[in-house]
């Protein structure tokens, strides 16, 4: 699988775990990755993030969405 592949991937399964993990519907939690630069920021972070597990990449993107304002979870 090439990077774009996997980074679209990874993308999908943070997308399932934060409605998962946060009582949200995956077409919530795709608005609010969308509208706050999360998928940018995975592709952006995909060196950090591909060596990472998912939970760990979730909580770092919890991060992100805090410092942005946003509510989730």
């Amino acid at each position: 699988m090439d990077e774009k592949s996997q980074i679209i991937y990874m993308q999908t399964r943070l997308t399932r775990l934060a409605a998962e993990r946060w009582k949200m519907s995956i077409p919530q939690v795709a608005t609010l990755f969308e509208e706050k630069g999360v998928y940018h920021y995975i592709a952006k972070m995909w060196d950090l993030f591909h060596v990472e597990g998912d939970l760990a990449v979730l909580d770092d993107v919890k991060q992100y969405l805090d410092a942005k304002g946003a509510i989730c979870g």
